[in-house]
């Protein structure tokens, strides 16, 4: 297991190393040894069970599901401890007496 940002956090103060708080199972040791063997795809099932039953289609066909309708998202779904940055608001300018907060359709200054 890999631990969360507030373990790292923890284990720093502490002094204690990072590295020893995370599995075995991701040391590229392990990883090697995941890979080590050649896999092989299976081609068809075994040819004498395809003569006693009948046959299984091994045909891949493409998933059942359609694209939802409507447009695609403007902007994407943010993943875990990413943050959204809000721009900063613009202020409203009255074209009519230059003053700040409101515009020229709520202005009360007298002509």
């Amino acid at each position: 297991m890999i631990p969360c940002s507030h373990a790292i956090a923890a284990s720093i103060k502490a002094k204690v190393k990072v590295e020893s708080l995370v599995s075995e199972v991701y040391s590229v040791e392990c990883l090697g040894n995941a890979y080590k063997v050649d896999i092989f795809p299976v081609s068809k099932i075994n040819p004498a069970e395809d003569e006693q039953t009948e046959a299984v289609s091994l045909e891949v066909l493409p998933p059942a599901t359609r694209r939802p309708p409507g447009r695609p998202r403007k902007s994407r779904i943010l993943s875990a401890g990413e943050i959204r940055m809000k721009a900063p608001r613009k202020k409203h300018v009255c074209s009519h007496c230059k003053g700040s907060g409101h515009n020229r359709a709520t202005c009360k200054v007298p002509i």
